[in-house]
């Protein structure tokens, strides 16, 4: 019984770490495309380049990348943990 426990929340937690993933990687991606139409000035009518929308726009991005990535390492930590607390298991039972 104590070792079916163990390997269930090791599974879950492998399940929340890479779900975990996918959110940062989503949130990069989403800031990455705020940060590119940041970037890129647009021509008007008039040939005038405009400016972007605001500073705190692209300052708001570049913050998600970074929680973002954070959100990765944190997660692949978890898979790493789960994973080494699954060999432990194995290696209790072998």
């Amino acid at each position: 019984m104590m070792i079916t426990d163990s390997t269930t929340v090791s599974f879950n937690a492998w399940t929340a770490s890479r779900m975990g993933i996918q959110v940062g990687t989503n949130l990069m991606d989403q800031s990455a495309q705020t940060i590119a139409h940041q970037s890129v000035a647009t021509t008007e009518s008039s040939g005038n380049a405009s400016l972007p929308a605001s500073d705190s726009d692209l300052t708001d991005a570049m913050v998600q990348q970074a929680v973002g990535l954070y959100q990765v390492k944190a997660s692949v930590k978890g898979i790493e943990i789960a994973n080494k607390a699954l060999e432990s298991l194995f290696k209790i039972t072998a």
